[in-house]
């Protein structure tokens, strides 16, 4: 179905801003973040009790070995996602979040450092109409456009009915806005596709285009933190790491109609 991107952005904004919303959660980012303690027992003691200690020990030695966690990691992963799955409660999937670990939600990626390991560049492991919420924030950049249409449409795959996807991503049309000609800025922009193993930097039509191409019906443009949005509160990256800059990221909800 085609809706002109003004219909769908009212039409969106419109129910999310009807969806109750716990402001405290605006009051401390970072609250509820998993941060493991020094020294080598007290954090094999941290993740053990998160994951579980023998998955706890053999990330350890992925994370010195990558071969090595890519080759065992795997045989964890549908039993992990089952257990997760039976936790009564919403259902919040942290896509390709590495070790950004929170109370709120399941973080899945290749890192070590993550709850579950899972290849964002394959099928998803979680069953069809499986999980209330993913968040993708800073993901889809980092694999190829053909890659990450495909992602998105599992992503619609496991959402259920009226699901929400959360994505952030840098925005193309920023880097275009700002840049001044200077060899500063030449070198900025370098740094951040290169040193950070993008694949592709998207427009923010070229993000809508894909969201609508996947299935997905209520799309609406948002903003950092975005108090409008259900999920704004989940926007973390340019608090945690020195190189983002929210002006040069984009950000989306989408809605799984249903």
């Amino acid at each position: 179905m085609n809706h002109r991107p003004s219909t769908i952005a009212s039409a969106a904004n419109e129910r999310w801003q009807q969806l109750p919303m716990n402001e405290d959660l605006y009051a401390d980012p970072l609250a509820g973040k998993s941060i493991p303690p020094q020294g080598l027992l007290p954090r094999l003691h941290f993740y053990g009790r998160r994951s579980g200690y023998l998955y706890a020990a053999l990330s350890f030695v992925g994370r010195k070995s990558f071969s090595f966690w890519r080759w065992v990691a795997p045989a964890f992963t549908q039993r992990k996602i089952r257990a997760w799955l039976e936790r009564p409660g919403r259902h919040i999937l942290n896509l390709g979040g590495g070790s950004n670990t929170f109370d709120r939600w399941l973080t899945a990626d290749m890192d070590p450092r993550a709850d579950v390991y899972v290849d964002v560049t394959k099928p998803l492991p979680f069953p069809d109409t499986s999980v209330d919420v993913v968040y993708l924030e800073e993901v889809i950049e980092h694999i190829s456009r053909e890659q990450g249409t495909e992602l998105l449409a599992e992503c619609y795959r496991i959402l259920k009915s009226d699901g929400v996807l959360r994505l952030t991503t840098p925005d193309l049309g920023a880097f275009a806005r700002q840049f001044d000609g200077s060899v500063a800025f030449e070198t900025k922009f370098n740094d951040i596709f290169y040193q950070h193993g993008h694949r592709y930097i998207y427009a923010k039509s070229g993000v809508r285009n894909s969201l609508s191409q996947a299935g997905f019906t209520a799309i609406a443009d948002s903003s950092f933190r975005d108090k409008k949005s259900r999920y704004g509160y989940f926007d973390t990256h340019a608090l945690r790491f020195s190189v983002s800059d929210s002006t040069m990221t984009q950000y989306w909800d989408a809605q799984k109609s249903s």
